[in-house]
């Protein structure tokens, strides 16, 4: 493939002989070369197909950001591709890019945002939130600067494996939502969770995949459950007013009509967790 443009060492823009163009990266793979030399391919890694939109997005990243955050950038994505067993691409590694170098910069300035979903993000997203504190502590490391746990939860939806688009701001909804419907909890019963919980933990993620499926259009088959719907609020009757809230919440912002069997699933949960 004919080079059309370097980035900078490990990122290229180039041609094939169909004229279609992409964009290549890899350790080195731009190293002393220029506009019209040809890409050495034991040299590229991944291969992006660079549409015009794809192509002015990593023009204006490259133009804002130092070639060390980008090189960063790549060293950790190739790390959560080994770890996390993600696939890479241009939709991830340019606002994941983006992100991380306003994360550094805040850290740099002293500034730390609150991350108000942090709980849901670490029992919802273990696995990705533990390689998310890798990745402050390998920046600590690389750079002396001290980010903070918040900046974690905030990085770990990004590696969460979604095939929609974009991933994070995916990732962040479903968070707020399953965050808002323990508060709805909350509120309902006059309780705080506790939040270290099996039964806590359990409930958030029957939320997770419950709403991850509403998301996905993934229509729930409403079995007949009326027996032991009505067992669970012989037994709590404040049962209903929450799961009502809730029901009414999912509608005004998902616009999707909870089924029974669902709210059976529910209440099942919320009775485990009310000890009830």
């Amino acid at each position: 493939m004919k080079i059309l443009k370097v980035y900078n060492n490990n990122i290229v823009r180039c041609i094939n002989n169909k004229g279609e163009e992409y964009i290549l990266t890899g350790p080195g793979v731009g190293f002393k070369k220029h506009s019209g030399d040809y890409v050495d391919d034991t040299k590229v890694e991944q291969r992006f197909f660079a549409e015009t939109k794809t192509k002015a997005k990593i023009e204006r990243l490259l133009e804002r950001i130092e070639l060390q955050y980008f090189e960063l950038s790549e060293y950790i994505l190739q790390e959560a591709k080994k770890r996390l067993n993600i696939s890479l691409n241009l939709s991830l590694i340019i606002p994941f890019t983006d992100h991380l170098v306003a994360a550094i910069d805040r850290a740099k300035s002293g500034i730390s945002l609150p991350n108000l979903s942090l709980m849901e993000i670490k029992t919802i997203w273990k696995k990705e939130f533990e390689f998310s504190l890798w990745i402050i502590s390998y920046i600590e490391e690389k750079m002396h600067i001290n980010m903070s746990i918040d900046e974690a939860g905030y990085i770990a939806v990004y590696f969460v494996n979604d095939t929609g688009e974009p991933r994070a701001n995916k990732s962040m909804e479903i968070v707020q939502i399953v965050t808002d419907i323990v508060n709805i909890i909350e509120k309902c019963f006059r309780i705080r969770l506790d939040k270290t919980s099996s039964s806590y933990i359990r409930l958030v993620t029957h939320l997770r995949f419950f709403i991850g499926r509403i998301i996905g259009s993934e229509v729930s088959r409403d079995d007949d459950n009326e027996v032991l719907y009505q067992y669970l609020l012989e037994r709590n009757p404040n049962l209903k007013t929450c799961i009502n809230y809730i029901s009414q919440y999912i509608k005004n912002e998902l616009n999707y009509d909870v089924t029974k069997s669902e709210l059976v699933y529910l209440m099942i949960h919320l009775t485990q967790i009310l000890g009830k």
